[in-house]
């Protein structure tokens, strides 16, 4: 694992002999590169009655309760550091506090902390694609849009038919349903075949009551090859949509 346990010294409530801090570290680091993460534990937390607010106490712990299989004690350990942290040294484990929160299904707290990350490093992209997923979970769905669209804005490419397609997702979800269907035909300009998208567009021309380009998109859906499903699952939208066959 190759840890680096302190560059500084920690800030000990009641300082232990120099002699015995320094063994403790040294056998918390033998432990976590043997992958002993229990016996880790015990020994920070050991060390945290010295050091409580020690980021780097901290840190270390929150990794070993991670490797240890202990994830919500990893996500609150994690989140703790950012707010120990006083040099701006550590702020990064908000994005580790994040990705964990996630792992147990609290986007709530995954989205409080991939925030506060982004206060920090807002030109990281893919944490406002992540924190935008986090907001969907919890269909806050003006904010999934607003965190996707700053993350495009500091793509460096062009977007590729898969982010275009999220793109409209995003804006049919927070009823934006113009800008959806915008987004499915720009995309459909690089996959003119893609089956799935012409559907999805559909239902979204049918929200608008759209009729002809619901009209447009269901010839074009006929002149694509079909197999029998496609073909039965086709004369099933006319029926929904009205739109008569060929």
């Amino acid at each position: 694992m190759g840890i680096v346990l302190f560059s500084t010294g920690c800030q000990w409530n009641y300082p232990p002999s120099t002699t015995h801090g320094q063994l403790q570290l040294e056998q918390i680091r033998d432990y976590m590169e043997k992958q002993q993460f229990m016996l880790a534990i015990q020994g920070l937390q050991q060390l945290q009655t010295y050091c409580p607010n020690n980021p780097q106490v901290l840190e270390l712990l929150a990794l070993s309760y991670a490797e240890n299989k202990q994830i919500y004690l990893a996500a609150q350990t994690f989140e703790k550091i950012i707010h120990a942290d006083t040099t701006g040294d550590f702020q990064e484990n908000a994005l580790r506090a994040a990705h964990t929160y996630e792992q147990m299904g609290d986007f709530y707290s995954a989205s409080r902390c991939y925030r506060h990350y982004l206060n920090h490093f807002p030109k990281d992209r893919l944490a406002w694609f992540a924190l935008s997923a986090s907001e969907s979970e919890l269909e806050r769905h003006s904010n999934a849009l607003q965190a996707f669209l700053r993350g495009m804005d500091l793509l460096k490419t062009d977007l590729t038919v898969e982010q275009m397609v999220k793109l409209s997702q995003l804006c049919f979800a927070a009823k934006k349903i113009e800008e959806a269907i915008y987004w499915n035909l720009e995309a459909l300009k690089i996959e003119s075949e893609n089956v799935d998208i012409y559907l999805q567009t559909l239902r979204m021309a049918h929200e608008q009551k759209h009729s002809a380009l619901m009209r447009k998109l269901i010839e074009v859906l006929d002149s694509l090859d079909k197999n029998a499903l496609e073909r039965e699952k086709l004369d099933f939208l006319r029926e929904l949509y009205g739109s008569k066959s060929p």
